[in-house]
């Protein structure tokens, strides 16, 4: 009987070193997240985990709200980092090599950007994240993220 474990050479799995899950907090990121920590444990992959602060929301929220849009960043990146702390202690029970990336602007362009710059072989994210529920089917981010990433995407529903 052949080994279930065999990958051929060049496919995705066989040759994924390192694996990108996107979160923002949503159910769909949560989903996502328990594909790739599996993902990553099954090829013993590196596996960034990114949150992207949307700049666009910041600065519409601090205007509505008229708040100093400094201060709004700031509790932002506050509950980014507490968001990737989360996802990452939740990767241990996996024992990955897990490295957090923050980042501000577009979620979609600042995903792709770190994709390429870290050289990832997967990225994972879920179809809808916290706006998604708005939309039925794939969520803008994600389909961004498919439709300007070099490296494939899995879009987990």
């Amino acid at each position: 009987m052949e080994d279930i474990r065999y990958c051929a050479p060049g496919h995705i799995f066989c040759r994924a070193k390192k694996v990108m899950l996107a979160v923002d907090g949503s159910e769909g990121s949560a989903r996502a997240a328990t594909v790739a920590f599996e993902v990553a444990e099954m090829t013993k992959s590196k596996l960034f985990i990114i949150h992207v602060i949307a700049t666009s929301v910041v600065k519409q929220f601090s205007l509505m709200s008229e708040t100093d849009p400094e201060e709004v960043l700031a509790k932002y990146e506050t509950t980014g980092k507490k968001l990737l702390d989360g996802y990452k202690g939740a990767a241990e029970d996996y024992k990955l090599d897990v490295e957090l990336i923050l980042e501000k602007g577009s979620p979609s362009d600042r995903i792709n950007l770190q994709a390429k710059e870290n050289e990832v072989d997967l990225i994972v994210i879920g179809s809808q994240g916290m706006a998604g529920s708005l939309r039925g089917g794939v969520g803008s981010s994600a389909e961004r993220v498919v439709l300007g990433s070099e490296a494939p995407v899995l879009v987990v529903k």
